[in-house]
């Protein structure tokens, strides 16, 4: 038997482990983990300082207001940018990316100042866009057989792009997507360092030699293709020239970066400042394997340290100030359009912040934001799969083992307590490291999957336990009792509950007589078959039936108020009881049993009676008592069926009469008692006459007048000569005669035996 239930919690633990596996695996849960997941992560985080190094310099309304220009920002004249980058260079920014396609030639003079301009800074990096179209493939006959797409880099006028130290495209998924990635490397263009990577590479210049050192230590032979350092400082434009062979190599050992990183904590370069470390570690960073990466955003657009374009080139010179050269010496300076709702509206992108602030990021501060996460060597990392998976597994495990073991209410503040210690830890790991642990599958799926496995065991588990008690009462108790044990042990457990209800109790006369000339086997036959009898016409009229001892039977009919047809059926039952003993006795080949029936109403305490280590299951009350008089009432009135007052109501299936009122031994209040006329015998018209004569006589008897009570009585014995009543009476008034009661006697007959 223990080995089901074990068994059972293995497959709900596995079950809800491997759930949380494959429903990180469907695509469904992966959009709901990026999309609902890490905004809540974001949420819960707020924004962040971004690095001071980087500045966005905004092309937006306010300075085609100050400047008297054009909404377009592709139709400013390019002598502005040529000033721009004066006033950059005057102020040592360290590396400047224009977020701006100059695919196309405007004023020659003006083309040629601001070429003029990015060769003498010698740190600009501009942008290129891709060209993206679907070609039809033809066979020979000229029929289309398939569609190819082809992506083309569209690059700045050659003018242009000569004198720029790079150019690199940033291509970014549109809405309605949210943006939490971007490429390092573009797959589909054939790996190409996009715009943060090349920007970084120039920013870093200093570094880049340290990191060539680094890497000819740890991985010499690859490094043959690679640029030689060991002369003298490498140029931004032979930095740049070797990103692709340096993603190769890396691509070819993807442990190489991790290698890097762990030689320099053992062994740190002598003599480097923070800084140049810090871009060494960025620059071994963008290797990391893979092609994309997720951003880690700052906050809502304008997190990045923004200046609009007009107030740079009216920065004063940098011989009257120091505080502007102290600004912008050493920044990575972008430049681009910043107002997603301005005039170029699709270059806006839906980010975990947009909600709160109404605004999308533009795609310069996009740039701007991998940038500064490859320079601080931060990103959004989600766990490795092999982490992953071990997570689910083991969570599902968890919430499983929480779900099964506990009750509901204890399983349910276990889980919410620990969804909520899980929920603070993701939020401290991804503040602190930008580690992105899943929140949808394990919080949304797993917890509640694992809470309701819980609960569908915990009722297979109550109903199987149930139907097994059911069996097992059921073998001693009726149905409706053994579901009223099942309902409400509690009050089982305290004593009982108490009803209303109706006892019929019956006995067989000559029992005594019939025991001693059988042996107990066929004694126990002609019981069976007897109790057979009684039991019917009980269950017939939904009675309950409590306790059989020796020849007798209780049976009981319950409700939480009192109710007239529970009155009607214990009489029905009664008559239908007689009845069947009669048949029962007809066919006997043994001393006939004629049963005696009493039937009481009143209040019962019904449940578990007894001490130590045996209880039985049965009513207490006066009622079962009185009941149980009343059937013994029967030897002395001659009759078979005896009812009280108060079970009594009036019904055309069946007749009574009242038989007076009697006080039982050892009782002192008084009981109202019926006769339940059988169907046969008198027809119903001398039934009503003898009734009606034998209720004189009653009367007659309660006021003393002796004569005329055995008057009535003796004219229903002409008529019924087996009437026990009247005998019973006349029998009474010849004792009064003898003996008067005392003068405030009501008529009721005190009885002196049980």
């Amino acid at each position: 038997m223990l080995r089901r239930p074990i068994t059972l919690l293995f497959c709900i633990c596995m079950a809800t482990g491997l759930l949380g596996l494959v429903g990180s695996l469907l695509p469904i849960f992966s959009a709901a983990e990026e999309n609902l997941g890490l905004h809540a992560l974001y949420a819960l985080r707020g924004p962040q300082k971004p690095p001071a190094e980087v500045v966005v310099v905004a092309i937006d309304r306010e300075s085609a207001r100050s400047l008297n220009l054009p909404t377009a920002p592709h139709k400013w004249p390019r002598t502005l940018h040529a000033r721009l980058l004066e006033q950059l260079k005057a102020q040592q920014a360290a590396v400047v990316c224009f977020d701006l396609i100059f695919y196309e030639q405007q004023d020659p003079d003006a083309d040629r100042a601001f070429a003029t301009a990015i060769r003498e800074a010698g740190n600009v990096v501009l942008t290129q866009t891709i060209d993206r179209r679907t070609v039809s493939v033809k066979d020979l006959n000229g029929t289309p057989t398939t569609q190819v797409n082809i992506e083309k880099l569209v690059s700045a006028i050659p003018l242009l792009a000569d004198t720029a130290v790079a150019q690199a495209p940033f291509p970014l998924p549109k809405l309605p997507v949210l943006l939490n990635q971007y490429w390092r490397f573009r797959p589909g263009s054939g790996d190409i360092p996009t715009l943060p990577v090349v920007t970084l590479h120039a920013f870093a210049e200093e570094a880049f030699g340290i990191f060539l050192k680094r890497l000819r230590r740890i991985h010499p032979e690859g490094c043959t293709v690679l640029p030689d350092s060991e002369s003298g400082r490498l140029s931004i434009r032979q930095i740049i020239g070797s990103i692709a062979p340096l993603h190769v190599l890396f691509e070819k050992k993807p442990v190489l970066a991790s290698q890097m990183l762990d030689n320099l904590k053992v062994h740190p370069p002598p003599n480097i400042s923070a800084r140049t470390m810090g871009l060494v570690k960025a620059l071994i960073g963008v290797y990391r394997p893979g092609s994309s990466r997720y951003l880690n955003l700052y906050g809502p657009p304008g997190s990045i340290t923004t200046v609009s374009y007009h107030k740079v080139l009216d920065l004063p010179p940098a011989s009257m100030t120091t505080n502007a050269r102290s600004f912008w010496r050493g920044k990575a300076v972008f430049v681009g359009q910043t107002e997603s709702d301005w005039y170029k509206a699709n270059d806006g992108f839906y980010t975990p912040f947009t909600e709160k602030s109404g605004l999308d990021i533009s795609g310069v501060e996009i740039a701007a934001t991998a940038f500064a996460n490859l320079l601080e060597n931060k990103a959004v990392y989600p766990l490795e799969p092999m982490s992953n998976h071990a997570l689910l597994l083991g969570w599902g495990i968890l919430c499983a083992l929480i779900g099964f073991h506990f009750s509901a209410p204890i399983s349910a503040t276990g889980l919410l307590l620990l969804n909520g210690i899980y929920l603070g830890s993701s939020y401290l790991q991804f503040k602190a490291n930008g580690i992105w642990y899943p929140l949808v599958v394990p919080i949304l799926v797993q917890t509640p999957v694992a809470f309701m496995a819980g609960l569908i065991c915990k009722y297979v588990k109550a109903n199987t336990e149930r139907r097994n008690i059911r069996e097992a009462f059921g073998y001693y108790l009726p149905d409706d009792v053994v579901d009223r044990l099942a309902a409400n042990v509690k009050s089982l457990r305290t004593g009982g509950q108490v009803l209303y209800g109706i006892c019929l109790f019956t006995d067989a006369e000559s029992y005594t007589t019939l025991s001693e000339t059988m042996d107990p086997e066929r004694l126990t036959q002609v019981m069976n078959a007897y109790y057979g009898a009684i039991f019917m016409p009980i269950k017939e009229n939904a009675g309950i039936i409590l306790q059989v001892v020796g020849d007798s039977v209780l049976a009981i009919w319950t409700a939480p108020e009192p109710r007239n047809e529970l009155k009607v059926a214990a009489c029905r039952a009664a008559l239908q009881i007689t009845e069947s003993v009669r048949q029962f006795n007809s066919k006997a080949d043994h001393l006939p049993l004629p049963t005696r029936i009493g039937i009481h109403a009143g209040e019962i305490l019904l449940g578990n009676i007894g001490a130590l280590d045996h209880f039985e299951y049965r009513p207490v009350g006066d009622i079962v008592n009185t009941a149980s008089r009343l059937e013994g009432l029967n030897k002395y009135l001659g009759t078979r069926m005896l009812i009280s007052e108060e079970a009594f109501f009036p019904d055309n299936s069946y007749s009574t009469r009242p038989v007076g009122q009697f006080v039982f031994k050892g009782k002192s209040r008084p009981v109202k008692v019926r006769a339940i006329l059988p169907g046969s015998g008198l027809s119903p018209q001398f039934r009503v006459s003898v009734d009606a004569v034998f209720a004189s006589g009653l009367q007659s008897f309660e006021r003393r007048r002796w004569d005329e009570a055995e008057k009535s009585f003796r004219s229903v014995l002409q008529t019924n000569g087996n009437d026990g009543p009247s005998l019973f009476y006349l029998h009474q008034c010849q004792e009064f005669r003898q003996a008067p009661p005392s003068s405030d006697w009501d008529g009721t007959v005190h009885l002196e035996n049980k």
